[in-house]
């Protein structure tokens, strides 16, 4: 296991403006909707919690419990796939049942992060194996298939036929060409600061810089697209995880334990929840390797 450390400076905020939706989150980190659900994974609790996006008096509900550190949530067919960085597995649960049950999917995948589904492929992000892979879950026992070499994959998007990573470690954003197989992934920009959630807006990919305390955000038609900066405020700490829904860009802030939205609109931050102010310290980013 190999620890990396990152000192984050004094930040305050006024509390003007900001609407605040749930208290103490423990660490949020990856998202998904479906219709107005919004599902988010709680790292250190171990479960993934859902939210009504329509109703933001509302407590978060318990989806599922005992998930082993989840990191990347995706849907399809009504069922939740999870990837479990702590457990190096992929689970899913069926959503329409209000028992749910953990299914396992896939086991001994190296340090799985984000997911992201194409037709019936589920593509993985495999830190621990620095590669991208896919298994075609309507299989019922999914082979892994690698995708692409990259280094320590954190999130995937995809756009048009276009497969954007961030290697966290490396501080770049990469491209993959889904419709050739013998392509090499291509950096598009470098420099970023642990670079982790994607998500986009049409032609618009936005960036997590979680060290850099702020979104930032390339246009994907530009041959060699220029990095600028998004979404800057004193709000944010260390953003991770990134959703587009219904023209609001979702940020799970996984040490301020809070979620915030964006309104595109205005690119004005407001607070989606929050546990006050924030102080120096010193964060632990852990990377496991085998």
């Amino acid at each position: 296991m190999v620890a990396f450390f990152l000192l984050l400076g004094s930040k305050t905020y006024s509390q003007t403006s900001i609407s605040v939706f749930q208290d103490n989150l423990t660490t949020p980190n990856p998202m998904i909707t479906d219709g107005n659900d919004l599902y988010v994974g709680y790292y250190y609790s171990d479960k993934v919690v859902k939210f009504d996006l329509t109703n933001p008096n509302t407590p978060p509900i318990d989806v599922v419990t005992g998930v082993n550190r989840p990191y990347g949530l995706a849907i399809k067919d009504n069922m939740l796939y999870i990837s479990e960085f702590g457990g190096n597995k992929i689970s899913k649960v069926n959503l329409t049942n209000p028992n749910t049950v953990l299914e396992t999917v896939l086991t001994n995948v190296n340090s799985p992060i984000g997911l992201e589904f194409i037709g019936n492929d589920l593509y993985i992000a495999l830190e621990g194996d620095n590669k991208v892979a896919k298994i075609d879950v309507t299989q019922s026992s999914p082979q892994l298939i690698d995708v692409v070499n990259v280094s320590s994959p954190f999130e995937i998007e995809v756009v048009d036929n276009q497969l954007y990573i961030t290697e966290r470690f490396t501080g770049k954003l990469v491209r993959f060409e889904l419709n050739n197989n013998s392509a090499a992934s291509v950096v598009i920009a470098q420099g970023l600061s642990y670079p982790s959630g994607l998500t986009s807006d049409g032609k618009q990919l936005f960036i997590a810089e979680a060290g850099a305390s702020k979104i930032s955000k390339i246009n994907t038609t530009v041959a060699n697209p220029t990095v600028s900066d998004a979404v800057t405020s004193n709000l944010l700490d260390y953003p991770s995880g990134l959703l587009m829904h219904n023209n609001i860009m979702y940020i799970t802030d996984f040490f301020a334990s809070a979620i915030y939205k964006v309104d595109l609109a205005s690119l004005s931050v407001s607070e989606f929840s929050s546990t006050g102010q924030k102080n120096i310290k010193f964060i632990q980013i852990l990377r496991l390797t085998n």
